[in-house]
């Protein structure tokens, strides 16, 4: 799953993370997606560690090699 990060004031897309979670069980939630892309970010420095109200996650699925060539 890609995970956006968007500065909420400018709509500006900061980073896109392909993030992979799963197992055999359920899908997990999406707040484990965006927990995971939120430290990514903050550990590569692209956001502010205490600003997260700031911006704006969302859940894109992976495209396939055939969407991708359309």
């Amino acid at each position: 799953m890609n995970v956006i990060i968007s500065n909420r004031a400018t709509r500006e897309t900061i980073v896109r993370y392909e993030i992979h979670l799963g197992g055999d069980g359920p899908a997990p939630p999406d707040a484990e997606y965006f927990d995971d892309a939120w430290d990514r970010a903050v550990t590569d420095g692209l956001v502010q560690a205490d600003r997260r109200g700031d911006y704006t996650f969302q859940l894109q699925r992976p495209k396939t090699l055939y969407e991708s060539s359309l």
